[in-house]
């Protein structure tokens, strides 16, 4: 009989590399570690979402709600692509007025 190792569910990534998302509800969703880069989320709400570790490199959040986020970093949002429309969560938002 094979031994089969369980791999747990906290060490899987979601890969949504490329993938095109635009305008999709992603509130409170658990992007922890998620592979997003290249992934169009414009005009996407990802208010509340976790990002920890997400990788955003290219990432398009032109006109994305971030509002709430939590575990996002200005590294993660200097990766991604966005603009005016973009609303960054208010941590985000001082910490770049500063700049």
């Amino acid at each position: 009989m094979p031994q089969h190792q369980a791999v747990s569910a906290s060490k899987r990534t979601l890969d949504l590399s490329g993938a095109r998302i635009r305008r999709t509800d992603l509130s409170g969703a658990n992007l922890r570690r998620a592979n997003l880069a290249g992934a169009d989320l414009s005009f996407a709400l990802l208010r509340g979402a976790d990002l920890e570790g997400a990788n955003l490199k290219g990432t398009i959040l032109k006109g994305a709600d971030l509002s709430g986020a939590t575990n996002l970093t200005d590294e993660q949002v200097s990766e991604a692509i966005i603009d005016e429309h973009t609303i960054l969560p208010d941590y985000l938002q001082l910490s770049r007025r500063k700049t």
